[in-house]
């Protein structure tokens, strides 16, 4: 059991390390370019920590091409889409607020720096994080569900509030779907990519939804 909470626990805290370090010299604590400074450092370490990851069962040598990564960000779009109306359909954000906080701050970017950063860094690292070394450790141990909820939990958990928590749990299952379906990280990642598309899109259109 000790070794299944070191393998959740050691590449968010890495992660939130790297992040939070960047923030406080780039952009301030909780603001997207803290964030995305520190995502943009931690790809290329988690990449290399995720091909090196003893008894890595996916096959990175699998191709993966341009094709390919359309499909995911398709279907990213699709799942993203569909949970966030669901979401934004039920009462939840009435009684969750914390959400309103998170997207002013992504709002208050320009929308060329929010698709940069929302949309195409920060989901490449949260990807090799969560699914590529958090659901491949499990994944390694167990069978596809119990790893799969496990991380998606994680993923959710680290959102920090309720709305984002429930979000990002079902999008995380999505995502290790993907990745188990792909053999490689490289889909989950195109797919998280395409959801947060998805969300920054149905954010704009519906922020001025009456009661909001």
């Amino acid at each position: 059991m000790a070794g299944v909470i070191w393998q959740m626990v050691w590449p968010v805290v890495l992660y939130g390390l790297m992040v939070d370090g960047m923030s406080v010299l780039w952009g301030g604590p909780g603001t997207l370019a803290g964030t995305a400074a520190g995502a943009v450092l931690a790809v290329p370490v988690f990449w290399r920590l995720y091909l090196r990851l003893e008894g890595n069962r996916f096959d990175e040598k699998l191709c993966f091409g341009v094709w390919d990564g359309i499909i995911c960000a398709g279907l990213g779009i699709a799942a993203g889409a569909a949970v966030n109306t669901l979401i934004m359909a039920s009462p939840l954000w009435r009684y969750f607020p914390g959400f309103s906080h998170t997207a002013g701050n992504i709002y208050k970017a320009p929308a060329l720096l929010r698709l940069g950063t929302a949309g195409i860094v920060i989901p490449a690292a949260e990807e090799l994080v969560f699914r590529g070394l958090v659901f491949g450790g499990l994944r390694r141990k167990w069978s596809f569900g119990p790893a799969a909820s496990l991380s998606a939990a994680v993923f959710g958990l680290y959102h920090g509030n309720a709305l984002q928590g429930i979000y990002g749990f079902l999008m995380g299952w999505a995502l290790a779907w993907e990745m188990e379906r792909r053999q490689t990280v490289k889909g989950a990642v195109f797919m998280h990519m395409g959801a947060n598309w998805a969300s920054l899109v149905l954010t704009a259109l519906t922020a001025n939804w009456p009661g909001r």
